[in-house]
C-alpha cells in the first residue's frame, strides 16, 4: 500500500539521532533535533511556492510531527487554519473535519445564513418587525450550525478512543468549545498519526512568513491554551 502524499521521508540523514525518551509536552518543550530537521525541510517547502509569499507576510503557525511508521521514521506537516482559502493541500495534512466542501451542510447552511442578512438589508427600512424576525432566525442558524461544527470533529486519541469537540470541552472545562478549535496544527497532526496507527515520536510548531507583534520567524512555539489545551490533554491522555 502507498503511503499518503503528507507522510514524509527525511531528505536528511537522521539514522544516527537517537529518539527522545518520552513524547513532547506541547505546552513546555525545547524542539528535539528530529524537529528541527522536519522543520527545516518543511520551511523549504514553503518557501519553494512563491503564490504563498503574499499571505504569509502576516506570517502563519506551522507545524511538525515526528512518526514511527512500518515503513521506519517519517514526518507530518500542518498549517493552522487555512492557506490559501484550502485545507487541504497535500503536502500538509488534512483538516479533522473538511468545512470546505460546497455540497455539506456547512457551507449550505452559510449560504443560506448569507441570505439571510441581505434580505434583513433589504426589508430593514420597510418594517422593524420583519427585519427583528429574521436578526432572531439568523442568531439561531447561526447558533445551531456553530453546535453542529462541533460534533463534527471527531477527535482520536492514543488510546483508540474517539470524542467530539462538544464533549471535549464540556468534560474539561465545563464548557463550549471557542471559534476555529481543531483547526491548529497540532490537534490537525495528532488527528491522522492516531487514524494511521503511526506512533508520535516528538513534535513543535514553529512560526513562518513575516513576523508578528507577538511572533518571530522560524520561532518555535508551544500550543494555544483556549483552544488546544482541551484537545491535546485528551488525544495524549495528559
Amino acid at each position: 500500500m502507498s503511503e499518503p502524499a503528507f507522510l514524509h521521508t527525511f531528505a536528511t540523514n537522521v539514522t544516527d539521532i537517537d529518539l527522545p525518551r518520552k513524547f513532547t509536552d506541547p505546552f513546555n518543550y525545547e524542539p528535539h533535533v528530529l524537529c528541527q530537521i522536519a522543520a527545516h525541510e518543511v520551511q523549504q517547502y514553503i518557501d519553494s511556492h512563491p503564490m504563498w509569499c503574499e499571505e504569509l507576510v502576516e506570517g502563519k503557525m506551522f507545524g511538525v510531527l515526528v512518526v514511527q511508521t512500518v515503513s521506519g521514521l517519517r514526518y507530518l506537516a500542518a498549517y493552522s487554519g487555512l492557506l490559501q482559502g484550502r485545507n487541504d493541500l497535500p503536502y500538509f495534512v488534512p483538516a479533522v473535519y473538511d468545512l470546505l466542501n460546497p455540497k455539506g451542510h456547512f457551507k449550505i447552511e452559510e449560504t443560506a445564513i448569507t441570505e439571510i442578512n441581505h434580505t434583513i438589508d433589504k426589508v430593514e427600512a420597510e418594517t422593524n418587525q420583519r427585519a427583528t424576525a429574521l436578526r432572531h432566525e439568523r442568531k439561531v442558524r447561526s447558533q445551531a450550525l456553530q453546535e453542529w461544527v462541533f460534533h463534527q470533529f471527531v477527535m482520536r486519541n492514543k488510546k483508540g478512543e474517539a470524542k467530539d469537540l462538544t464533549q471535549i470541552f464540556l468534560e474539561a472545562q465545563h464548557k463550549a468549545p471557542p471559534s476555529g478549535a481543531g483547526e491548529c496544527a497540532a490537534p490537525k497532526l495528532l488527528q491522522q498519526a492516531f487514524l494511521h496507527h503511526w506512533t508520535p515520536v516528538a513534535m513543535a510548531e514553529f512560526w513562518w512568513g513575516g513576523d508578528s507583534a507577538e511572533r518571530k520567524r522560524g520561532h518555535y512555539y508551544p500550543a494555544c491554551e483556549e483552544k488546544c489545551r482541551p484537545i491535546l490533554n485528551y488525544m495524549l491522555a495528559l
